[in-house]
């Protein structure tokens, strides 16, 4: 910690201070050493990072180039986080180099992602000479060991049919049956299993692991007297606050270090169980009976169960396993499960009011991962009762989704803000905490700005028609007398369910200004709730200097139902000229030109009239149509009067992927993904570069380095909001759009986490490092 400086002019003797107040204008020589003290200041300040930039760990990011120079490192370009751990362990790779684990740590360090070294000459099948047999664990062949059995695959064997866990693995990275060689051109992002292959497997989605909140029961049954050891009662459960299908995904986890091997620097390879990918029915099953004498499963390294003090208000000690699914069980019902020998089966829960394939077991949890569903049998009525009361459940739980990066409401570190000047509302949806409703309470008589910050990640109900005064202008909205910010607190993820549009307006027209009111909503996933009429915005009114939605997801719905069927989308903002204000005097009162500003953000179709200003950056707009759609005359961004002929706000992006036409009044930009159409009224000023646009009636303004649909193909993991790999750029996409967007990485949403760099990143490094005949094959998995 730095000691505080005393300015030079407080060092002057008084008189000197004293007549330089009495000069007019006063104090010129305080301005005068104040402006020498700044540059003497920043020298000073670099002097002292001077030690700091001796070391990769604590060093400025201009100096880590000069410091892999010192090791002869070639010079990479990307996330200056993957080129600081580049250089910090290059020693240690050249010491493991040829290793699969300097391969793994090497992927690690370039890409961020969880990754699988795998010799691919293992899998080929092969019979062994017998001069020079290979026995599987040592000893005699067939089997060496004591605890290898028949259903164990050794290396290159035949699959043991009556193992699922094992089966689960197959075509998985931890594939270890045996395969005749392939020995086609390996250029397909596709493992090719051949004497030469070396396949670097990545898993590129982020896990996001929310907090433990109370599941959505479900309802429970009275399967009536069961045999030993079968449930009495089962107690169903969904996991999703929305009510929603959800896909479960497990988290990684690094490998303790081998502290016997090179210093302590040396991890085990990275396992089965241990990487951020869907969870497999097989692998979260617990042991096979001895009758079957199959391989178990893991559910272990998937699946937590855990107590929790429910005597405090709010309930502590949820803290959450290093696991996908967290379950935590009253504390105060402990005993109750003494002697209860937890088991876990990965099943298909789609119809589990009917019954399940296999009945539920005393202490067994069921898991479908397909669609985030818990059955948990339990024996008595009591259990039952200390778990549920009806529709409301006693128990916290936590699962892992995954999703291509942080852009909507994710659970991620959010910046501090300043506290000094605003006044601080904390909210919270947990037993004891005052819910946002309150919170939202006297926004029109506040004295300085309010920041409301939701302290978990909780359903929080929202009725801004039930607030005092917000009936007015013939609608409903929140009067403000000075700028409001509505956030999720650090590492939260809350969901904010909306009894109606969200609307805002000053509590007088006159007082608006260019800067003020403003509104910000940041790290909050809002959506309908009961009662929100069909096909309203969730933000129909914005009579603001500033709007900023700032990682935030506003449902566009389209997710997936339990029919698999898509759900109706949602519109997220409907904002008209006028602002909203009945009175004509208010109107011409009212200065400001509203910004609307979307940054990281997922969010539905934007209907803004031209009295706006329309700011995207590194962000989802869907309407529902993909690349291959018919349209259906819903804009993605368009006009709120009259969408088919009017114009919608000027436009200005920087990262974006559009499900769904766009109809502008002006436009300026680049990165940008549109699906459908695009459409610009004043195409001869503006300008779009490194974007991809569709094919059909586009009406552009210049653009440069542009990729159409005829030239280039464009391609998605999944264009439904809510699958793990949702506006993901396919690795089928033409690599030009992979490759040439801004900063010469990715076009569209995701193009800031610089993955094409990445990518080439660790290919110019596998050349370094791959030992003489070796081919990397580096294959996405996620």
């Amino acid at each position: 910690m730095s000691t505080p400086t005393v300015p030079l002019f407080d060092r002057l003797p008084e008189i000197y201070r004293t007549r330089d107040s009495e000069q007019s204008p006063a104090y010129p020589l305080r301005a005068y050493l104040g402006a020498i003290e700044e540059a003497f200041g920043a020298l000073h300040d670099d002097i002292g990072r001077l030690y700091d930039n001796l070391f990769i760990d604590t060093c400025e990011d201009w100096v880590v180039p000069y410091l892999g120079d010192l090791l002869g490192t070639t010079h990479l370009k990307g996330e200056p986080r993957t080129l600081r751990a580049d250089v910090a362990d290059t020693i240690a790779l050249r010491r493991r180099k040829g290793t699969l684990g300097a391969i793994e740590r090497l992927a690690a360090d370039l890409t961020g992602w969880a990754c699988r070294g795998v010799e691919l000459r293992e899998n080929l099948g092969w019979r062994q000479h017998l001069n020079h047999q290979r026995p599987d664990a040592g000893g005699l062949p067939p089997w060496g060991g004591d605890g290898i059995t028949r259903f164990m695959v050794p290396r290159g064997g035949t699959a043991p049919v009556r193992d699922p866990a094992s089966l689960a693995l197959l075509g998985t990275p931890f594939d270890t049956f045996a395969y005749s060689a392939d020995v086609k051109p390996a250029v397909d992002d596709v493992r090719h299993v051949n004497l030469p292959n070396l396949a670097i497997f990545l898993w590129r989605l982020s896990a996001w692991q929310w907090p433990a909140l109370p599941p959505l029961v479900k309802g429970t049954s009275d399967l009536g007297a069961q045999p030993s050891p079968l449930a009495r009662f089962a107690i169903r459960l969904d996991l999703h606050p929305l009510d929603r299908p959800v896909r479960l995904f497990n988290i990684a986890r690094p490998a303790d270090l081998d502290l016997n091997a090179s210093g302590g620097v040396v991890a085990p390879l990275t396992q089965p169980d241990a990487v951020p990918g869907p969870m497999l029915d097989a692998r979260i099953t617990t042991g096979a009976t001895s009758t079957t004498g199959a391989q178990a499963g893991h559910p272990e390294a998937y699946v937590h169960i855990d107590f929790f003090d429910d005597t405090t208000a709010p309930p502590t000690g949820l803290d959450l396993a290093n696991v996908g699914l967290n379950l935590f069980l009253p504390q105060s019902s402990q005993a109750l499960f003494a002697a209860t020998a937890w088991r876990f089966r990965g099943d298909n829960l789609c119809a589990w009011e009917t019954g399940l394939r296999q009945p539920v077991a005393d202490g067994e949890v069921v898991i479908d991962p397909d669609i985030g569903r818990v059955l948990v049998g339990v024996g008595t009525a009591a259990q039952r009762d200390a778990l549920v009361t009806g529709t409301e459940a006693h128990l916290y739980a936590s699962f892992t989704d995954a999703s291509p990066g942080p852009v909507g409401a994710q659970p991620v570190v959010r910046s501090l803000f300043e506290r000094d000047g605003v006044e601080v509302r904390e909210a919270s949806a947990l037993p004891s905490g005052t819910p946002l409703q309150a919170q939202m309470d006297n926004l029109a008589t506040a004295t300085q700005p309010v920041v409301i910050e939701l302290q978990d990640s909780g359903v929080h109900t929202l009725d801004i028609g039930a607030l005092a005064g917000t009936a007015i202008d013939g609608g409903v909205s929140v009067r403000l007398a000075h700028s409001l910010t509505v956030r999720a607190a650090d590492g939260q993820r809350p969901v904010v369910l909306l009894a109606r549009p969200l609307g805002f307006r000053p509590v007088d027209a006159v007082d608006a200004t260019l800067d003020a009111p403003a509104v910000r909503l940041e790290g909050l996933h809002l959506a309908p709730g009961a009662g929100f009429a069909a096909g309203s915005a969730l933000i129909a009114r914005a009579a603001l200097a500033r709007l900023e939605i700032i990682g935030c997801t506003l449902d566009p719905g389209g997710h997936a139902l339990r029919d698999d069927s898509r759900a109706p989308m949602t519109p997220a903002l409907r904002l008209e000229n006028g602002y909203g204000f009945a009175q004509a005097a208010d109107r011409d009162a009212f200065v400001p030109t509203p910004d609307i500003v979307v940054q990281r953000s997922v969010v539905g179709a934007i209907a803004v009239d031209d009295r706006y200003r329309l700011d995207i950056a590194d962000s989802v707009v869907d309407a529902g149509l993909g690349v291959d759609d018919v349209p259906n005359g819903t804009f993605a961004i368009g006009a709120a009067t009259d969408p088919a002929n009017a114009w919608a706000a000027p436009l200005q992006f920087q990262g974006l992927t559009v499900f769904g036409p766009v109809r502008t009044s002006a436009v300026g930009g680049a990165g940008g993904l549109f699906a459908q159409r695009f459409e610009v009224l004043d195409n001869q000023h503006g300008c779009i570069k490194w974007s991809w646009f569709s094919a059909g009636a586009n009406r552009l303004p210049p653009n440069h380095f542009c990729l159409h649909a005829g030239d280039a193909r464009l391609a998605f993991t999944a264009e439904r909001f809510g699958d793990p790999g949702y506006a993901q750029l396919a690795r089928g996409s033409d690599v030009r759009i992979r490759t040439r967007g801004p900063d010469d990485d990715a076009m569209g949403a995701f193009g800031f986490l610089l993955e094409a760099h990445k990518w080439t990143n660790l290919q110019v490094r596998l050349r370094e490092f791959m030992p003489v005949g070796v081919r990397p094959l580096v294959v996405p998995v996620t």
